[in-house]
């Protein structure tokens, strides 16, 4: 609960971390810290000290020191940049957001594109960048960029895609229309940056181009707001985003994505422990998805969602089923790609997981830590404890915050027999949770192998952490 309570105080993007865990932490490590005094939490007694922690940056660093080199070979690559919001209300950036995630999630469907993940992309948001440097950090050989003006009813679109090694524009279009018509000019984008990149769609991939999707722009807009929501994993804000899906189902019945959105409020519940029955909440977050599926057996977000189901109930082949249904439907889905890649984990398949989560990061070049967890925990499946290690010591520093990977390197420090070493990594987990205990921990990671869970249960045992 505390760590939950410490990234409400948190900036978005940003991390906050108790006085404990800054007292642990070397100083030598490239992070700024901010005190931000003793913070009165809810659910704790006695106000807590906090600081921010932020990673160094050189002042003229490129914002992903690591430039990808593009492969001719490789299929046709885009990043679309954030677009831009020209209203002046701070109100309408989740608009904007939206445009820009519907159309990453509409050309990812597309096989023969590679589409840069949306949170990759968003480190350029409201920064002015060079085309060229943007192909170059993400690996791509196309980029598109754009704004979007709403006032009142009305709607302004522009979009240009540009050659990012050329520099030079291959298509570029401004749209003036009814509030309406958004998801026509999402549409014509989308369609328009498959024939500059002579990409062929299969008759598949033309009808579910836009699967999951509404006619309802209230609706679109409240589904925007739950899957933002949601994504916070914030028990509190999880119950809103259900209410806001709700409202969204609401509004469309016939909504895929709103209904998919639902489901994960709901398995959140059961994978955080925050519901009094997680039975009970796998039940209705499965309710939510088969009703996805009846309207639009062509949405990939059901089956990765129906996949987290079965892995919660320690059904994994049926996980596996499901995850690589969502892939075939979304082949440069990031995230569709790195649950796959969870699954596979958990299924004892080290060397399939590996291969998975690497195709999540050419996909998501600014990838989240967490991608680097699974891919830890399948070199300890396959015997290498010390690639394990260093992938969790790059986690660590995209999110010092996060215990997920101390958890981690506390079984990798003692599989790599540095048992003191291990203790005190256990030290700052407690200092990040002191509630934490072996029992929930394990709960949340059933693997198919259940010996294997014993095995790392005892790691943090001997660590000295509690039952």
């Amino acid at each position: 609960m505390l760590a939950q309570r410490l990234e409400q105080l948190a900036e978005p993007g940003g991390t906050c971390i108790q006085g404990a865990v800054y007292e642990t932490i070397p100083k030598r490590l490239p992070f700024e810290y901010e005190n931000l005094g003793e913070q009165e939490l809810k659910g704790f007694d006695e106000p807590i000290k906090v600081y921010t922690v932020k990673q160094q940056i050189e002042p003229n660093a490129p914002i992903q020191q690591k430039e990808l080199t593009l492969n001719r070979a490789e299929k046709p690559s885009i990043a679309v940049l954030p677009f831009d919001n020209m209203s002046g209300d701070p109100e309408q950036e989740y608009f904007g957001d939206g445009i820009t995630e519907d159309i990453i999630t509409a050309l990812s469907r597309v096989s023969g594109l590679l589409v840069v993940a949306r949170n990759s992309t968003m480190v350029y948001k409201d920064k002015s960048v060079d085309v060229k440097q943007v192909g170059r950090e993400q690996g791509v050989r196309y980029v598109l960029e754009g704004s979007v003006r709403k006032a009142g009813n009305r709607v302004r679109v522009s979009c240009q895609l540009i050659d990012a090694v050329t520099g030079l524009h291959k298509y570029a279009e401004r749209f003036d229309r009814e509030l309406d018509d958004i998801f026509l000019v999402q549409d014509e984008i989308t369609k328009q940056v498959t024939v500059e990149l002579q990409v062929h769609l299969t008759s598949g991939e033309q009808a579910r181009l836009w699967a999951g999707g509404t006619t309802s722009v209230a609706a679109w807009e409240s589904a925007l707001k739950a899957d933002d929501l949601m994504g916070r994993h914030i028990r509190e804000e999880n119950y809103e985003a259900r209410a806001t899906a709700q409202n969204a189902i609401a509004l469309d019945p016939e909504y895929a994505a709103a209904w998919s959105t639902l489901g994960m409020t709901h398995w959140e519940d059961a994978r955080w422990g925050w519901s009094e029955s997680k039975n009970t909440s796998l039940e209705l977050a499965e309710n939510a998805a088969r009703e996805s599926e009846r309207i639009d057996k062509n949405y990939p977000g059901t089956y990765s969602l129906l996949g987290m189901i079965y892995l919660a109930r320690g059904h994994h082949n049926q996980s596996i089923e499901m995850m690589e249904r969502a892939v075939s439907l979304a082949p440069s889905h990031a995230a569709s790609v790195a649950l796959y890649a969870l699954a596979l984990h958990l299924s004892m398949r080290p060397d399939d997981c590996i291969r998975q989560m690497k195709r999540a990061m050419r996909l998501s070049p600014v990838y989240p830590y967490w991608y680097m967890v699974p891919l830890a925990g399948s070199y300890l499946q396959r015997g290498d404890p010390q690639l394990a290690h260093d992938a969790l010591i790059e986690a660590i520093k995209r999110e010092p915050g996060s215990n997920l990977p101390r958890v981690w390197l506390t079984i990798t420090l003692a599989e790599l027999g540095r048992r003191d070493e291990s203790r005190e990594q256990a030290h700052q987990v407690l200092g990040l949770d002191p509630g934490f205990s072996i029992a929930a921990w394990s709960t949340g990671i059933e693997f198919e192998d259940i010996s294997w869970n014993r095995k790392l249960e005892q790691n943090l045992r001997d660590a000295n952490l509690p039952e």
